[in-house]
Parts: C-alpha cells; sequence; structure tokens
C-alpha cells in the first residue's frame, strides 16, 4: 500500500507548485532583497557575522547565507535581529519592489557603509553638518566638472 501511494505522490514541479530552490531558479528575489538589507544593517552597526550569529542564534555560515539570500530567515529569527541591530522589522523591506528587481545602485557599498558609520558616531551637531557642506560642496565641483568636459565633447 505504500510502494502505491508513493507512485501516486507528485514529485517537485508537478503538483502544479512551482518551488523556487537555490539551485534551481536562484535565490528567491524578496530573500535577497531581505539579505542584503541585513548586511547593510549589520555593517552599519559595525557588528561582524559572527557576532550577528550569536545574537540571533546561528554560525556565522548561516549569517552569510541570510546575506545572500541562500538561506531563507524565519520570522522569529528576523525579529532577533532587527532588535539586536535597533532596526524595526520594517526597515528589511524597505524599498522592496513589487515587480521584478531593479538593481539600480541603492545598495551601499562598503565604503558608503564606513563612512556613514563614522558619521554617525560624531558627537557635535556642529560638526557633522560642517562635514556635510564639505561633501556637498566636492559632489557639486564633480558634477560640474563632469558637466563643462562633456559640453566640449559636443563641439
Amino acid at each position: 500500500m505504500a510502494d502505491a501511494k508513493a507512485r501516486t505522490r507528485p514529485t517537485l514541479g508537478q503538483s502544479g507548485h512551482n518551488r523556487r530552490t537555490v539551485r534551481e531558479g536562484g535565490p528567491n528575489p524578496i530573500d535577497v532583497h531581505v539579505g542584503g538589507r541585513l548586511r547593510q544593517a549589520r555593517m552599519t552597526a559595525g557588528m561582524s557575522q559572527e557576532e550577528l550569529g550569536l545574537g540571533i542564534g546561528v554560525s556565522f555560515q548561516a549569517v552569510q547565507k541570510y546575506e545572500h539570500g541562500e538561506n531563507r530567515l524565519s520570522a522569529s529569527r528576523l525579529f532577533r535581529a532587527a532588535k539586536l541591530l535597533g532596526r524595526p522589522v520594517s526597515f528589511f523591506f524597505d524599498k522592496l519592489q513589487t515587480t521584478a528587481p531593479d538593481m539600480n545602485g541603492e545598495e551601499l557599498s562598503r565604503d558608503e557603509i564606513n563612512l556613514l558609520r563614522d558619521f554617525r558616531r560624531i558627537a557635535s551637531e556642529n560638526v557633522r553638518d560642517h562635514l556635510l557642506q564639505v561633501a556637498k560642496g566636492i559632489a557639486d565641483a564633480g558634477a560640474s566638472a563632469k558637466s563643462r568636459r562633456s559640453s566640449r565633447n559636443l563641439y
């Protein structure tokens, strides 16, 4: 009887459900997004993968898999991570697109995360304001130099 049941049981993909696996179809885009946000929050907090893993009860290898979207974070583990990183759970879903994912430079680079973390450590609001003015001046100077170069190429 068990053999008859085993033969009639649908195999993966036959049941009408398209189960996405990392091997077949790649990681789920939502898991990749949540993992990227986890990485961003962890790095902004200045925390290692090992420290985050200890805080949420997994190995650093599991944290790596979460960050790459290879493994899915459970709700309870995501809640613990959010609490540990000082973020609302909604942070991990912010900027999530309901259509196909678009990699348009929304993710922060390691340098940007380091800059943000160091900026937040500056105690004086006056110093932070001055630093922002300097950064804006540098960015504006770079943009106008680029604009001048491109307008010269028109003639």
